[in-house]
Parts: C-alpha cells; sequence; structure tokens
C-alpha cells in the first residue's frame, strides 16, 4: 500500500516543529557547504551535475522551508534587490 505524502508547507511546518528553528538553520548551512563541496568537486572534474543537482535540491528545500516560516518577505526584498544590481552590471558592462 502506498501512503500518500503530506504537502511540502505541512512537511515544512512538522520538520520545524520536531527539529525547531536552530536546528534547521544549522541544517541550511551544512547543506550549503555540501553544495559548495560539490561545485568544487565539478570543477575540479572529480563530481558530476547529479550531485550538484541533488545537493542545490536540498539547498531549495531548506530555503523553502525558511520562507515558510517567515523569512519569505525579506528573501524576496534582497533577492529583488540582488536581481536589479545584476541587471544594472549587465546594462554597464560591469563583470
Amino acid at each position: 500500500m502506498v501512503k500518500k505524502m503530506m504537502n511540502k508547507n505541512e512537511l515544512y511546518r512538522k520538520a520545524l516543529q520536531r527539529y525547531g528553528a536552530d536546528a534547521q538553520l544549522a541544517k541550511l548551512a551544512e547543506e550549503a557547504s555540501e553544495l559548495s563541496a560539490a561545485v568544487i568537486r565539478n570543477l575540479l572534474c572529480q563530481g558530476d551535475e547529479r550531485a550538484m543537482a541533488e545537493e542545490i535540491a536540498d539547498i531549495e528545500i531548506m530555503i523553502e522551508q525558511h520562507r515558510q516560516n517567515g523569512m519569505g518577505q525579506l528573501i524576496d526584498f534582497f533577492k529583488q534587490q540582488k536581481l536589479e544590481r545584476l541587471n544594472q552590471l549587465l546594462k554597464d558592462g560591469g563583470i
């Protein structure tokens, strides 16, 4: 018998409830470190895109959890600022 999976928001809420906010922040840092290592391995031709994609998925899940836990507007604010900065750099011919 196949159990139906909870929707993402319910999963995120239950993860936060079970592990706590501090543990989820630590998990975000851990996943970011693992992504960094996977990117370096890929650049050095010692890894592959599948490993990188797996770590990116982990990061996206952790970011979605933090969005749901009240950081969504702040993340969007800074994301918009950074996109505007990138747009300006591209217009100006900058790096």
